[in-house]
């Protein structure tokens, strides 16, 4: 149903706090006309922006207009923007607009058709790159060499690529190693006979077919869509950067992006080129430039860090001051237990001191570069396989897990399993009792191992099958630990000190996310192709982190420069995610000779808990 003209007045109270307003840089990125670039710092309310433009746009489309095409890049932020459009009143978004992912947009306007052409079977399945690189490892290994002993080869660093001919027979090249090149092509030649795909060879098929049918296709798009709103810029690929700008291409086509460039970790194993550069399109097209450079999520003490840990100078970005965060603090540890304990004792001084802090019912998490810096330290750390969406209610995320983890051991879609577990009442009544189990007080893993694999049986047919693709068991810890990081603030007020339980992740993990507070652990060491180490993170922030900026592309040396630029990058991420307490924690034998950092990051105004004892001390002292 279509709803009445609106103007930002009649949206504001709908989508913001009560008594709240947009500020006037939030206005100006609404109502700004022509194409353009939104530059939107952590915390600046970028989202909401972007539906409260979206609304005004959709609002005041009339029946023969153009469409508004919204493109972002995870199934959360569609949903997120989608629910802030129903709190306004549009509650269904039709033809001729377009909200969704930039793989579905890809995949349903352009692979689809291209897939068909080229397998005439309209039936594919796209897979992420974890589960595509284990179906490829497990095929490889029976079509090695047999001289082969050498662990299974890295897909990305092959460069694959998908060549289509004229007469729709393809092939696929890469660059493997000579001596086995043939065996690597042909293992992914398989795949893709299979109807398995990855995103990247989604896009390579979008890409044979907009080049294909170009004119017909920008014909197309230019009579269907007036706008072209493109959400988290920053992690788009060439690829998908520059056929989105062929595609969006006629001058009648509004194209505004909105991201934070600082943000951009999806080219930091790619040269860190990447595809969306606002300040040099500023300069050399002169594209309208705006900035949402205003933080609520964090105070002055945290802002005025992030700032400065930028792969760019970004004088311009500022807090609000609505939260009052900590000092940044810093922790020297000797082992996982001095970590941990150094960090519990840290929250419950946070928690004393501050009501605010006490109260925040967002999570305290420890973050890192990588899954193997998690590993290394964290004796219960496992890497996720399935994801937990965070959108969900606790219920529908367990159930949505389990169904992720069961299409993954029996290789199937999770739509597939989805229609399996609609047609047999049995599966439904087991999944329900593996989600009653997950969330009692004192749930046994096994029995949800159990009974997950009773499902496993019934599909297969075979009576003993069991969990062989998948480690259930550490799948359904980490769902556990999900859990108990989402409970209730009545909950969290109970929870004993002893018992503070923490969210453990990558950096990549936390991108999106709003911690209560963030521990940066910066153990990582960056490695060369032939696995040597280089630079160690540390070394390279240490500058940045006491409040020395110098221009990170100014560096001469090539490996230098790009370790540099992934640290920043990094580093940016993760310690705009808290909103009251950013910590970074450093392992003892890397200080070992820069004992100087120390002092410098007292002089900077770092705090360290040695800090907080002597203070407390001092009280006493005065009290007596």
């Amino acid at each position: 149903m279509k709803m009445s003209e609106k103007c930002l007045a009649d949206i504001t109270p709908l989508i913001l706090p009560n008594g709240c307003s947009f500020f006037p840089q939030q206005v100006n990125a609404i109502e700004v006309a022509g194409s353009a670039n939104i530059v939107a710092g952590p915390g600046s309310g970028k989202t909401t922006v972007l539906i409260a433009k979206c609304a005004l746009l959709l609002s005041k489309q009339k029946s023969t207009d153009r469409g508004i095409c919204l493109i972002t890049h995870t199934n959360v932020a569609v949903d997120e923007i989608k629910m802030g459009l129903k709190k306004i009143g549009i509650n269904d978004v039709s033809y001729p607009n377009f909200i969704g992912t930039i793989q579905e947009f890809f995949n349903s306007f352009f692979t689809r058709k291209a897939f068909y052409l080229v397998h005439k079977d309209k039936h594919f399945r796209v897979i992420d790159d974890e589960e595509y690189k284990k179906k490829f490892g497990a095929l490889f290994d029976k079509k090695k060499p047999d001289w082969y002993t050498y662990p299974t080869p890295n897909i990305t660093r092959a460069l694959p690529k998908l060549i289509i001919n004229d007469d729709y027979s393809y092939t696929i090249i890469s660059q493997a190693n000579q001596s086995y090149r043939s065996e690597f092509n042909e293992c992914l030649k398989m795949l893709f006979n299979w109807g398995l795909v990855n995103n990247e060879q989604c896009l390579e098929l979008s890409k044979w077919y907009i080049e294909k049918n170009q004119e017909k296709i920008i014909s197309s798009i230019k009579h269907r869509f007036e706008y072209l709103l493109l959400d988290e810029a920053q992690d788009t690929s060439e690829l998908q950067y520059n056929l989105l700008k062929k595609l969006f291409s006629s001058p009648d086509i509004v194209f505004q992006k909105f991201g934070d460039p600082y943000q951009s970790l999806y080219s930091i194993f790619d040269g860190n080129r990447d595809a969306w550069k606002p300040s040099e399109e500023f300069e050399s097209c002169g594209l309208s430039y705006e900035e949402i450079s205003e933080t609520s999520r964090f105070g002055s003490s945290i802002s005025e860090l992030v700032k400065n840990i930028c792969i760019e100078k970004y004088d311009t970005f500022t807090s609000l001051n609505l939260v009052d965060s900590f000092n940044p603090h810093y922790i020297i540890y000797e082992s996982e237990n001095d970590l941990l304990e150094q960090y519990k004792s840290l929250i419950n001084y946070c928690t004393l001191q501050s009501t605010e802090y006490s109260k925040s019912r967002k999570k305290d998490a420890i973050i890192s570069a990588f899954h193997e810096d998690l590993s290394s330290i964290f004796t219960s750390y496992n890497k996720p396989t399935t994801k937990v969406r965070n959108i969900e209610s606790i219920v529908r995320k367990c159930y949505n897990f389990f169904i992720d983890l069961l299409s993954k051991e029996l290789d199937l879609s999770s739509d597939d399993l989805m229609k399996k577990v609609e047609e047999e009442l049995i599966y439904k009544v087991i999944l329900s009792k593996c989600v009653k189990e997950i969330n009692s007080e004192n749930f046994i893993g096994d029995f949800i191992i159990w009974d997950l694999e009773r499902i496993i049986q019934k599909i297969t047919g075979i009576e003993d099958a069991c969990f062989k693709n998948i480690d259930a068991e550490a799948q359904i810890k980490y769902l556990y630990h999900t859990i108990v990081n989402t409970k209730t603030e009545k909950q969290l007020e109970t929870t004993e000190t002893e018992n503070l339980n923490f969210s453990i992740g990558t950096i990549h993990s936390a991108k999106g996310e709003t911690h209560r507070s963030t521990m940066l652990v910066l153990n990582t060491v960056f490695k060369d192709r032939t696995m040597k180490p280089t630079y160690r993170m540390i070394d390279l922030l240490k500058e940045y982190l006491v409040g020395k900026y110098s221009d990170p592309y100014s560096v001469k040396e090539d490996l230098k420069r790009d370790e540099m630029i992934k640290s920043l990058k990094l580093a940016y991420v993760a310690l705009s995610r808290p909103t009251h307490l950013a910590v970074i924690a450093i392992p003892n034998e890397m200080i070992f000779g820069q004992e100087e950092l120390i002092t410098e990051l007292n002089d900077s105004g770092w705090k360290s808990l040695e800090s907080y004892k002597n203070e407390i001390l001092e009280d006493l002292m005065t009290s007596g």
